[in-house]
């Protein structure tokens, strides 16, 4: 009986060391395998230190599918670290220890605010309405008209009041500091809400009163009764976060948001557009009344100057929502515009200066957006393609390029049902599990639907890179009339886009023949690719979005040690974003029976509303249409948001 027992743990223990040798000799496998395929810079990565569960399906390693696939901890701390930048880029790889989470970050937020009822303000609103070309040009013979649409944009019905509460209420976790932008009225005397506690007004630590003159550059615009004007100033706001929340005194925040709802360091910026309603890239026409423009033309003309920077394209329109700004970025932008936002803050009324206003908010996102797409495209052409960096491309650095184009090609070619699919996991996927393990509240009030790291979200559906893309309806084949630009939405995932690269019209003839061995205007090709002819730039951009390896590796330089490497991180990092949605409201009051309506409507969707925008759009002068206009508006106000904010009397 003993012999036997011993003979049996004798075999236990054998069975344990054949076991454990397997075991390492897999691994040691595998590291060797690693490290010869991975390219000049191998990265060892391991799994979480918590156990795989079917739960982290996203968890995996950067040769397959990574979420969480990270360098050991000998390359340095998540936080302490900023080589994790990379590594997140390059491999979509992270794996933060319990010391290394990002600290809490906090924004501040920024109102406009005008109380048009105040008659101080009316006496120095008609002083300067007397002194503006627009008002000295108009010929109507009509004064009560041109006052009833004006005043509708100064009226106040008590809104601010309200979008404090709001923002007491549901971003408490966000806000920093809020800052209130005033003018002045008669002799110098700043404007302040009646109901604002004394204490709260220039010296309080967190709500803070801002007059025009604290940041304008220039002081002889002032007074200023248009928003576009004040907006293009805000990037002189002193002590202002470098990343800010903006938003008007009619908006509303209806549910729990916190910083992950407006920027992280790993995904960027989030911004909301709208890919179903484009903005044109050209000046838009003059209106018959000048008093009554809206916001189309700033829009367009915003959109004016970045067509001719980054190519000329219909941009998507940003949700009426709270926007994000960043100071720096804002900078950026002035320094590559400057008489755009020296003259936009010179105009006193919107309408003024031909109504050549930049909105600040589009503007901005789209600035970020095509700089992102700039820096990747820049990355792989001067550090993929011409591989020597001599800005010349021979056959050998082409050929590369070309098979990739034609295989992608072929493969669009194909039935849906039988094309490749890569499995390169997009960025944003498991975001919320992310972005908590690094110690990042996620809230549930936005969706991340796409980030600018898996290509330029607004591909032209069906796009023809075989010819210019029109700026203008066309007629197809059929007679039918077909619009210019139609992109992909950002909840339509990326693996469903499609496009097809004309390599001739896209690259030149003589990219893709190996007769001829020397291409001289490597720039000249890229430049018309990627800001002339947009179209094509975007396709290639989708095809090297395609490749299978988790992030973007494939288009960086290879050497993470190289300052180029380290420089072409920088950028991405200074740029990324994400595409976000939330569930919004905007509406207009102009009865008093449609808005009780649709205000009942609201209150019935109290639960889901993340934000929401009441624009007082009554411009005519029955006063007592107006006053129960403002006191339905009220009792909606008082019933939704009944908390006084900590800086009310």
């Amino acid at each position: 009986m003993a012999y036997h027992i011993r003979n049996a743990r004798a075999l236990q223990v054998n069975t344990r060391c054949i076991v454990i040798s397997l075991t390492f000799t897999f691994i040691a496998f595998n590291l060797l395998v690693f490290h010869t395929f991975s390219g000049n810079n191998p990265t060892i990565v391991i799994y979480p230190s918590e156990a795989y569960t079917a739960e982290d399906s996203d968890l995996r390693s950067p040769s397959t599918q990574n979420t969480w696939a990270a360098p050991v901890s000998s390359q340095g701390s998540f936080q302490s670290d900023p080589s994790w930048i990379g590594h997140w880029f390059r491999w979509r790889g992270l794996d933060p220890g319990e010391d290394d989470r990002i600290e809490p970050r906090r924004f501040d937020v920024v109102y406009t605010w005008v109380n048009g009822s105040d008659p101080d303000l009316q006496t120095v609103r008609m002083r300067a309405q007397e002194q503006s070309p627009l008002f000295q040009s108009l010929n109507t013979g009509d004064s009560k008209s041109a006052e009833a649409i004006t005043a509708k944009r100064f009226r106040d019905m008590d809104e601010l009041r309200y979008s404090v509460r709001s923002i007491a209420e549901n971003a408490k976790d966000m806000y920093q500091r809020i800052h209130l932008l005033v003018t002045e009225t008669i002799n110098g005397e700043v404007q302040v809400p009646g109901w604002l506690a004394q204490q709260n007004t220039e010296n309080s630590d967190v709500f803070q009163v801002v007059r025009h003159r604290t940041f304008f550059q220039n002081s002889s615009y002032l007074p200023s009764f248009n928003s576009l004007a004040i907006e293009s100033q805000m990037l002189n706001i002193p002590g202002i976060t470098d990343i800010f929340m903006y938003l008007n005194d009619d908006f509303f925040v209806g549910a729990t948001i916190v910083p992950s709802d407006i920027n992280t360091p790993l995904y960027g910026f989030v911004f909301h557009m709208e890919g179903s309603l484009l903005v044109p890239p050209t000046i838009r026409q003059k209106e018959a009344n000048p008093i009554n423009i809206g916001e189309w033309h700033s829009l367009q003309y915003a959109n004016y100057l970045l067509s001719g920077r980054f190519g000329p394209r219909f941009r998507p329109y940003l949700a009426h929502v709270p926007h994000v700004f960043s100071v720096s970025m804002l900078k950026e932008m002035q320094e590559l515009w400057p008489d755009a936002f020296d003259s936009t803050g010179s105009h006193r009324f919107r309408g003024e200066g031909e109504a050549k206003d930049v909105q600040a908010a589009f503007f901005m996102a789209h600035y970020v957006a095509e700089k992102l797409r700039e820096t990747q495209l820049e990355s792989y052409w001067h550090h993929r393609v011409d591989r020597n960096g001599d800005k010349l491309l021979d056959w050998s650095e082409r050929v590369e390029l070309v098979n990739l184009i034609r295989t992608w090609n072929q493969n669009q070619q194909l039935e849906e049902s039988q094309r490749v699919r890569h499995s390169r996991p997009v960025m944003h996927d498991g975001y919320e599990r992310i972005l908590k393990r690094v110690g990042i509240a996620v809230s549930g009030s936005t969706a991340y639907r796409q980030s600018g790291l898996d290509g330029y979200p607004f591909l032209q559906r069906h796009s023809d890179t075989s010819k210019t893309v029109p700026l203008a309806p066309f007629k197809d084949a059929s007679g039918v009339e077909q619009k210019p630009q139609v992109p992909y939405m950002s909840y339509e995932p990326p693996h469903k886009r499609t496009c097809q690269l004309d390599i001739s019209f896209c690259l030149g003839a003589s990219f893709s023949d190996p007769t001829q061995p020397l291409l001289m205007d490597s720039q000249a090709i890229f430049d018309r690719m990627a800001f002339k002819e947009i179209h094509c730039g975007d396709c290639l951009l989708e095809i090297l979005m395609q490749h299978p390896n988790a992030g973007i590796g494939y288009i960086l330089p290879e050497n993470e040690d190289s300052a180029e490497f380290k420089e072409v991180v920088r950028k991405i990092f200074r740029y990324n974003y994400v595409l976000g949605t939330s569930d919004y409201s905007f509406m207009s009051l102009h009865n008093p029976k449609e808005g009780q309506k649709r205000l009942d409507d609201l209150l019935d969707a109290k639960l889901r509303k993340v934000f929401f925008c009441i624009n007082d759009d009554y411009s005519g002068d029955d006063s007592k249409v107006q006053s129960e206009l403002q006191n339905i508006f009220g009792s909606f106000l008082d019933e939704r948001f009944p908390n006084p904010s900590p800086w009310e009397k």
